[in-house]
């Protein structure tokens, strides 16, 4: 039978001490000097974003469990970027690491069943490694059951998982999320994944199902409230440094045994070199100032949950 798919994040997360992950969304203008080089063409321009993702990815593997990729930042250098996207999915599992593919993808049946087998299904041809398959996807469900089952279909087949989108961390989605009286938009969404996380071959040994949800912390009352509402639910955390969230608003998307989420956090950690404590303390070596981040982010979140 296939390992659960949050049992095995959840093992990687107590071998490493690091309920975290690190979001790789690397952005051309801000990489380090030495890619800082002007690109001539779009594919010179995927080749650096690559580059550095790798690298990012180097410098954190002996750190955290998993990394969240995220394919808007490669699908804008089209067909270059794309291929670069699942290079370094492949490149993260070499590293011993879990991958969480964060594609927000979420449309009717039809074409959910080819998003799917494009992004969490094995490959169906020879000329495919196995390796750039992500363990995990991200998700909008708006569209319904329709929109996520297929996604479901192969979680529970092969392992794998996804997370659907519930509760963002960016405050202009608060307009429709927070909406409705007394019952907000988010708990409903919490709802349905709650329901469709329920069926038969989804729970895992850990008592969490491979549909999980994502979830950003806000006031800490309706937090734990929504954490209270999905005990089965695992929650993907974003909102983590630069979006402004700090450890302890994390604290309230963990179960009262410290367990039952993954903190993420990007470009707090990906762009540590540009902060001057790190640059004063790890000289012009960027990928120490990475690799000191992701350490602080474990330590820091492992701290709270004690």
């Amino acid at each position: 039978m296939t390992e659960h798919f949050i049992d095995r994040l959840l093992a990687a997360i107590e071998a490493k001490h690091a309920p975290v992950c690190v979001g790789i969304d690397p952005v051309a203008e801000r990489l380090p000097e030495e890619f800082a080089t002007r690109a001539n063409s779009v594919r010179a321009a995927a080749d650096r974003v690559e580059a550095f993702g790798r690298s990012v990815i180097d410098s954190v593997a002996p750190l955290v469990p998993a990394v969240k990729i995220n394919s808007a930042f490669f699908e804008a250098f089209y067909e270059f970027g794309v291929a670069a996207f699942y290079r370094l999915i492949e490149h993260a599992h070499e590293r011993g690491l879990l991958v969480i593919a964060d594609v927000k993808r979420g449309d009717i049946g039809s074409t959910a069943r080819l998003y799917a087998q494009g992004h969490l299904a094995p490959p169906a041809f020879a000329d495919v490694a196995p390796q750039r398959i992500p363990d995990a996807v991200t998700l909008a469900g708006y569209l319904g059951a329709g929109a996520v089952r297929p996604f479901i279909e192969i979680a529970r087949a092969t392992g794998r998982g996804l997370f659907v989108l519930v509760r963002p961390s960016d405050p202009g989605a608060d307009r429709t999320h927070e909406f409705g009286e007394p019952r907000r938009f988010y708990q409903h969404m919490a709802d349905l994944v709650r329901e469709w996380g329920a069926g038969d071959g989804l729970i895992g040994a850990r008592g969490f199902s491979c549909v999980g949800a994502v979830v950003a912390p806000k006031d800490a009352h309706s937090t734990r409230a929504l954490r209270d509402l999905a005990p089965q639910t695992f929650l993907l955390v974003p909102g983590f440094g630069a979006q402004g969230a700090d450890a302890e608003a994390c604290r309230a998307c963990f179960r009262a045994d410290g367990v039952g989420a993954i903190v993420n956090a990007s470009r707090s950690v990906i762009y540590a070199f540009e902060r001057a404590d790190l640059s004063q303390r790890c000289g012009a070596d960027w990928r120490a100032c990475v690799a000191h981040a992701a350490r602080e982010l474990a330590a820091e979140m492992a701290d709270v949950l004690a």
